[in-house]
C-alpha cells in the first residue's frame, strides 16, 4: 500500500506532495471548524432555550473557546452603559462584530486552500507538459517512453488536484451553512433579549 502510494507521488512529480501536503492541511482545519461549529450550536441551543424559558436566566461559560455564542456576548455585554434598547443593539451589533471573526476561524484559510488545489493540479499538468517538450526537442517523437512519463505527470496532477478540491470546497459550503444557523440562533436569542429590555 505504502510502496504504491510513493510510485503514485514519484510519478505526479514534486507538485503531488505540494498537492498532498495542502489537502491534508484543509482536511484538518475542516475537522477542526466541524467539531467547534457542532459544539457551539448545541450549547446555543441550550442557551437559546434558557432565554425564552426565564428572563433571570445565566448561561454557563465555560473556560477556553468552548462558549455559545450567547453567552459570550452576554458575558461581553458592558450592561453599566445600556439604558435603553437604542444602547443594547448598539452594544449587540459591536459585540456580534467582533465575534465573527472568531467563530469563523479558519473557514477563509480553506476556502483559500480549495481554490488553491485545482491551480496546483494545473501547475503540474504545465510542468508535465514542458517535460514533454523537453523530450520531443532532444529525441525528437521517436522515445514514447520518456514522453509517457511527462504526460502522466501532467494527467495525475491534473486528476489529484480536482480529486482533492472537490470534497473540500464542498464541505467548506456545508461548515457555512452550519456557520449560518449558528449565527441564527445567535441572533435569535438576542431579539428575545432586545424585546425584554425596556
Amino acid at each position: 500500500m505504502l510502496d504504491n502510494f510513493l510510485s503514485l507521488m514519484e510519478r505526479g512529480g514534486p507538485v503531488m506532495w505540494v498537492i498532498f501536503v495542502t489537502a491534508w492541511v484543509a482536511f484538518i482545519m475542516l475537522a477542526e471548524r466541524s467539531l467547534q461549529i457542532q459544539l457551539w450550536i448545541r450549547r446555543a441551543r441550550r442557551d437559546q432555550q434558557g432565554l425564552e424559558e426565564s428572563p433571570s436566566y445565566q448561561p454557563h461559560l465555560p473556560t477556553g473557546r468552548n462558549a455559545s455564542p450567547i453567552a459570550l456576548l452576554l458575558y461581553r455585554l458592558n450592561w453599566k452603559e445600556i439604558h435603553d434598547r437604542s444602547d443594547l443593539a448598539k452594544q449587540l451589533n459591536i459585540q456580534l462584530a467582533e465575534l465573527m471573526p472568531k467563530l469563523e476561524g479558519t473557514l477563509p484559510t480553506i476556502a483559500i486552500l480549495g481554490s488553491l488545489l485545482p491551480m496546483l493540479g494545473l501547475l503540474g499538468t504545465v510542468i508535465g507538459m514542458i517535460d514533454v517538450f523537453d523530450v520531443i526537442a532532444r529525441h525528437g517523437t521517436g522515445n514514447p517512453m520518456q514522453m509517457a512519463h511527462g504526460i502522466s505527470q501532467a494527467l495525475l496532477t491534473t486528476a489529484s488536484g480536482l480529486i482533492c478540491a472537490i470534497p473540500v470546497i464542498f464541505l467548506h459550503h456545508l461548515l457555512v451553512r452550519r456557520l449560518n444557523l449558528l449565527m441564527a440562533l445567535t441572533e435569535q436569542s438576542m431579539l428575545v433579549l432586545y424585546n425584554r429590555h425596556g
